[in-house]
């Protein structure tokens, strides 16, 4: 396909995510038009989900044109484990919500193979930086190669919780937590913001947004997920303190992030040692 043709179709696919995922940051729909997402992703053919044909499994693509992926498909990346890159309307719609502008420095913690940090890269530009995990060495190894041209991302194969980035201006987390570590907390500068997905032990859970204001934290839930987990923000007494924190209802009434240290009391909507999410303002 001409270079022009494919470059246009790009343009098609970023706009197409700027409406299904609710877009307003400008700086990401031209990311989103410039990366390559067959880059990232081997040699086609590729196996996709479209999102009204997910429970019929994989559709192979009948060649390895790239502009089989300028759609708002999933994409395998190993289908045994249903292990897939991320939807692009969702993903696209949480870095949306990091309000990323040059300069920026993000970590990114499980980028796979590393489309979405490519983004931010591009979003953060040359005078940013990018601090994409990946606890998969195999994957790590992958995102490392693909990511050889943005000189802004450092790809760290580890642990994102025991990892230090240093101080960040946003934190993504591309997999499902029970817990806020306090080292994610500590490394956010005054202005920062936080998107991770809380999640119970079978998957499912909600998006918490957090924005941090010299020492208070503003704190909402803004949406439902179904993730994988993240290996090192979870334990088993912390997705008991989830699960009836989400049983209990009202997670939309949460205002703040609290670590201040108190007792539990009735506007807490998620009471821990180092910190809480709370219904009452910051």
């Amino acid at each position: 396909m001409a270079g022009s043709g494919l470059k246009a179709q790009r343009r098609w696919y970023a706009e197409e995510l700027r409406w299904s995922g609710g877009l307003t940051s400008e700086r990401l729909v031209r990311a989103l038009a410039t990366v390559p997402r067959e880059a990232f992703l081997g040699r086609g053919p590729w196996q996709i989900v479209s999102g009204t044909k997910r429970g019929r499994g994989y559709v192979k693509t009948p060649d390895a044109d790239p502009r089989h992926l300028s759609h708002n498909v999933l994409v395998a990346i190993d289908p045994k484990r249903r292990l897939n890159k991320g939807q692009p309307s969702f993903l696209a719609w949480l870095i949306d919500r990091l309000d990323l502008e040059a300069g920026d420095t993000a970590y990114h913690i499980g980028c796979g193979t590393g489309y979405y940090s490519a983004v931010m890269a591009e979003m953060v530009g040359r005078r940013g930086r990018v601090v994409a995990v990946e606890l998969e060495e195999g994957l790590a190894v992958r995102a490392r190669k693909n990511l050889k041209a943005y000189r802004q991302v450092e790809v760290v194969s580890g642990n994102g919780v025991s990892h230090n980035p240093g101080r960040v201006d946003a934190l993504l987390v591309n997999a499902g937590i029970a817990s806020l570590p306090g080292a994610w907390l500590q490394i956010l500068r005054s202005g920062g913001r936080l998107v991770a997905p809380f999640t119970a032990s079978d998957g499912g859970g909600r998006i918490l947004e957090a924005r941090k204001s010299g020492r208070r934290w503003q704190a909402r839930f803004v949406g439902k997920v179904g993730i994988f987990h993240c290996t090192g923000a979870r334990s088993a007494a912390d997705e008991n303190r989830l699960k009836r924190a989400l049983a209990g209802g009202d997670a939309d009434k949460v205002r703040s992030l609290r670590l201040d240290s108190h007792a539990r009391r009735g506007d807490c909507w998620l009471h821990h040692q180092h910190y809480c999410l709370s219904r009452r303002s910051p």
